[in-house]
């Protein structure tokens, strides 16, 4: 971890916030590290800044050249690149659509994130626009489509690498929920509350929101987030980085209005049909002879009573029941059961339209305070790892 700040530093130079994670799943212990593109003091981007030039001048030529220093004054090993790498640009086409295999990787990767255990995962899938098929009982358990952009097969997760097998998912799921747990842990520790005094109410022993308690509206803020129900900063910032949300059932009101809309036409349609019926019949009945002379008296009613048998006919096979077409006490109950679902979901989707209107409210606000005081803790640690290195290297002397 250490090693990994020290590259942070150097390469970064606190101008953009990174996180960084130690992971010991393999033989050999590494560091991931993904750092924002945006400076935190001049808005700048990295690209922008420090990712120019020549090939030999760009920025990851720079960054091995660190790392591989750091590595040699920390006594380990050194890679000797074998051939070309692939570069930043082409690793981004690869995303973008000449390998479906990357660009499911990527988009599994970032739902796992996210997700707090395999079920989540598959339900998170869904709503990220990745199609899946779980059979543990089969042989090939787990096959993923991003059919929305043009994937017309589906691909099986071990074609993927052994990172995307459910087993694999799953255990890399649990790693990342203890890896925060301990994030959390460590915060706390490193940040008690402290001890109330007498003129100092005690606060609740868990503070949801003790994450912006320092701003200076922060109870402004926090009251007008609960009035809408969003009672901690963990659901707040679902809110501000656009996470999905269950109770966001915008596809699905749209599907059943449409399915409302049909049946209720339907509906419409039989009693039109119903309500010319005995003149159509008589109509039916009819001679030859006398039929033109019937007709001409009452077009209107048999024209009616032909368009709505026509559509009914042509648009009724979706709602057959057993195989038959549907009567009209069908239709009406199933009428009144998709309304009472689109109803049902509309209070959930307009709660959530009013927690989302209010965490968009303060969202920038909240954003510019976690990352100022992120860049103030990240500088503080760095200048605390100088001094405790000259302290070192003054001691040596």
């Amino acid at each position: 971890m250490q090693i990994g700040e020290e590259l942070c530093d150097k390469f970064l130079k606190g101008d953009y916030q990174y996180v960084l994670a130690v992971h010991t799943d393999k033989s050999h212990i590494h560091c991931h590290i993904i750092f924002n593109n945006t400076n935190l003091y001049n808005g700048l981007s990295f690209t922008t800044e420090h990712n120019q030039g020549k090939v030999s001048e760009r920025s990851w030529a720079k960054l091995r050249k660190i790392s591989d220093d750091i590595c040699q004054e920390h006594g380990l090993s050194v890679i000797e690149p074998k051939g070309k790498g692939v570069s930043h640009f082409e690793r981004d086409m690869q995303i973008q659509g000449k390998s479906w295999k990357d660009k499911l990787r990527a988009k599994i990767a970032e739902v796992a994130f996210y997700s707090k255990d395999f079920e989540d995962f598959l339900r998170n899938c869904t709503a990220s626009g990745i199609e899946y098929v779980y059979k543990p009982q089969n042989k090939v358990k787990l096959k993923f489509r991003l059919k929305d952009e043009g994937q017309q097969k589906f691909t099986r997760a071990d074609t993927l690498g052994e990172e995307f097998t459910p087993e694999r998912i799953a255990e890399q799921i649990e790693q990342i929920q203890k890896s925060q747990s301990t994030m959390e842990r460590l915060s706390e520790k490193k940040n008690p509350e402290p001890e109330p005094t007498e003129s100092q109410p005690t606060e609740k022993k868990d503070d949801m929101w003790k994450s912006i308690r320092g701003m200076r509206k922060a109870d402004e803020i926090i009251t007008a987030l609960e009035n809408v129900g969003i009672t901690s900063f963990t659901e707040f910032s679902k809110f501000m980085w656009n996470t999905p949300h269950s109770d966001d059932h915008t596809e699905e009101l749209s599907v059943l209005k449409k399915k409302i809309k049909a049946v209720d036409t339907l509906i419409a349609k039989m009693k039109q049909r119903s309500e010319h019926s005995a003149v159509y019949k008589e109509y039916q009945e009819c001679s030859a002879l006398w039929r033109k002379i019937f007709k001409k008296k009452n077009s209107d009613a048999i024209d009616s009573y032909e368009q709505a048998d026509k559509y009914i006919r042509e648009h009724s096979k979706p709602f057959y029941v057993d195989g038959r077409p549907p009567k009209h006490s069908d239709l009406q109950k199933m009428s009144v059961d998709l309304k009472s679902e689109y109803e049902t979901l509309s209070k959930e989707y307009n709660a959530f339209l009013a927690k989302k209107t209010t965490a968009q409210q303060y969202t920038r606000e909240v954003r510019n305070y976690i990352n100022e005081k992120h860049a103030r803790e990240s500088n503080e640690q760095s200048r605390q790892r100088k001094l405790t290195q000259q302290k070192k290297k003054g001691t040596l002397e």
